[in-house]
């Protein structure tokens, strides 16, 4: 078996009211701060919604993808 690349994933789960706040705060969509928070872009602004949301309440998660543990047949 080849060895693969570990992927991990980065987010940032802020509720409404919080994302809303930014928002206003920013003068900014709430879909901006969506992406930001996914991590779909990374500029100063972006990076700013991510400091406040982790300091105001908002919770950081990584995911990682693991290897799947059925993919090899046992008999019984």
């Amino acid at each position: 078996m080849a060895k693969t690349e570990e992927k991990t994933e980065k987010f940032i789960k802020a509720d409404k009211e919080l994302k809303e706040e930014i928002a206003a705060k920013l003068k900014v969509t709430t879909r901006t701060i969506e992406a930001a928070l996914a991590y779909d872009t990374n500029s100063p602004t972006a990076r700013l919604i991510r400091s406040y949301a982790l300091n105001h309440g908002a919770k950081m998660f990584e995911v990682k993808e693991v290897k799947n543990p059925y993919d090899e047949v046992i008999t019984l």
